[in-house]
């Protein structure tokens, strides 16, 4: 099976061209991540995260936020452009549309989704196929990473902060 075609590719090619639920996006692909490539910094997936990480910035006004995770998305693009991961997508007009997008942010743009091309007719066929539900108002998907539970992510900090304490 092409990488592309794993479950969690689609949905994030369907999260971030149909309901632009950034968030989900980050959420879907860094679970792909750990599971085929766990703390490997230079991947194409990590690209993608930082992509999807910075158009949620973007759409919250973190503008900072968001310029830093695009300058870094852009970056990781080009360092995994030889990737198998590219293969389905149009890789020049993602490079387009992510460096376009970080003029617009550099200029205090307002907020504008793009869209990733799909070459591939069957995981176009994939995505398109893909059911998932879109009922999101806007306040939900601007504000949704602080809607969630993050008991684990904080507990997770405390530990860190003790390690670096105890040094």
């Amino acid at each position: 099976m092409h990488p592309t075609f794993h479950p969690n590719f689609v949905q994030f090619l369907k999260e971030f061209n149909v309901t632009h639920d950034y968030f989900e996006c980050h959420e879907v692909l860094e679970e792909y991540w750990k599971e085929i490539a766990p703390k490997q910094k230079n991947h194409p997936l990590t690209a993608l995260i930082l992509m999807s990480t910075s158009m949620y910035h973007w759409r919250r006004g973190n503008n900072p936020g968001a310029l830093k995770t695009m300058r870094t998305c852009i970056k990781r693009l080009s360092e995994t452009s030889d990737s198998s991961f590219y293969e389905t997508i149009d890789y020049s007009n993602l490079i387009q549309n992510t460096t376009n997008t970080l003029t617009l942010m550099q200029e205090n743009a307002p907020f504008q989704p793009f869209f990733i091309t799909i070459k591939n007719p069957q995981l176009m066929s994939l995505v398109h196929n893909l059911n998932i539900i879109n009922n999101h108002d806007i306040n939900f998907l601007i504000h949704k990473h602080m809607l969630r539970d993050r008991s684990e992510i904080l507990k997770e900090r405390e530990k860190s902060k003790k390690r670096r304490n105890d040094k």
